[in-house]
């Protein structure tokens, strides 16, 4: 009987241009950047400290990796840093709905709540590189922020990313709930499908049920959010 579920929110709640949308954020941050040094050599320690907090297996959080990483490299106060990021966040993010065309997936709505009413434990697990303040826009994006989650794997809270199974470890931790019980929904092959390694459920999101082959990590189930929403009573009991 299933207990708790794992959605992924990029490209499975909300539909958005990833490729769009990442070179959109950075093309905004790096105008940002411009209004407080040399804009090229805080991008490159950007990603070098992203690269660092993706690499993080604990005991530091990936917010405290990022931020040891990134004011050791530039030099920067790190309060200045991360006020800038948030006025970045607060004012700048929320236009990358529109340039990367966001929008909430259809049925993503319907099952979030159906997850709800069966009484799931409900985590938002995107991977963990960015503040919650990003993730609860995106949230917003796909009309889907006011709701009770379990969980947001936030960079804030989480000491590892996706795909390293410390990542779902911890999780499972948080939530108090084993392995089997537990269904990842995601679209990503690697990120998502990995969570299978521990014992817990997956279900790959394929638009227009596409088949898939070769996988190295076979989902348990695949389909779009129609065939999870009527699977779930299923599962579930």
């Amino acid at each position: 009987m299933l207990k708790a579920i794992l959605f992924d929110l990029d490209g499975t709640l909300l539909m958005n241009n990833f490729d769009l949308f990442m070179k959109n954020y950075f093309s905004l941050l790096m105008e940002e950047f411009k209004k407080i040094g040399d804009e090229k050599d805080l991008f490159k320690n950007l990603n070098f400290a992203i690269e660092k907090m993706l690499a993080n297996k604990g005991p530091k959080t990936n917010y405290d990796v990022f931020w040891e990483e990134f004011t050791k490299l530039t030099g920067k106060d790190r309060k200045y840093m991360e006020d800038f990021f948030m006025d970045f966040y607060s004012k700048k993010f929320p236009l990358l709905k529109e340039l990367s065309q966001a929008r909430a997936n259809s049925y993503a709505k319907e099952v979030v709540e159906k997850s709800f009413e069966l009484g799931l434990k409900v985590v938002i697990a995107t991977n963990a590189v960015f503040p919650l303040i990003a993730i609860k826009e995106r949230l917003k994006w796909a009309n889907l922020i006011n709701y009770p989650y379990d969980l947001i794997t936030s960079m804030e809270v989480m000491h590892s990313c996706k795909p390293n199974l410390e990542y779902y470890k911890e999780i499972l931790e948080r939530i108090n709930v084993t392995p089997e019980k537990t269904l990842m929904v995601g679209n990503d092959i690697k990120e998502d499908l990995s969570a299978s390694k521990l014992g817990i459920l997956t279900f790959l999101y394929t638009p227009h049920n596409n088949l898939i082959l070769n996988l190295d990590h076979k989902p348990d189930f695949m389909g779009d959010l129609k065939d999870l929403f009527e699977l779930l009573p299923l599962l579930s009991k």
